[in-house]
């Protein structure tokens, strides 16, 4: 049998880089929502401090879920 997935956009923010911020995303989303099944990395965006360096990191992922059934 086959299975059907929701999926919701999220904006993980990181001081650390790249990946970190996927793993802020995934985990805040986990408290309250259970069933994560994968990801897919839609956007990364950057911020520049005021010294020219990067201060913080964004990235969007879409966060499938498996749906259960009733």
């Amino acid at each position: 049998m086959g299975a059907t997935f929701k999926v919701v956009r999220l904006v993980g923010e990181s001081e650390g880089g790249i990946e970190d911020a996927v793993r802020t995303a995934l985990s805040t989303s986990a408290e309250t929502v259970r069933g994560q099944t994968w990801i897919e990395v839609a956007d990364i965006r950057a911020n520049v401090g005021e010294s020219g360096s990067i201060d913080r990191w964004q990235v969007t992922v879409d966060v499938a879920f498996k749906v259960e059934r009733g």
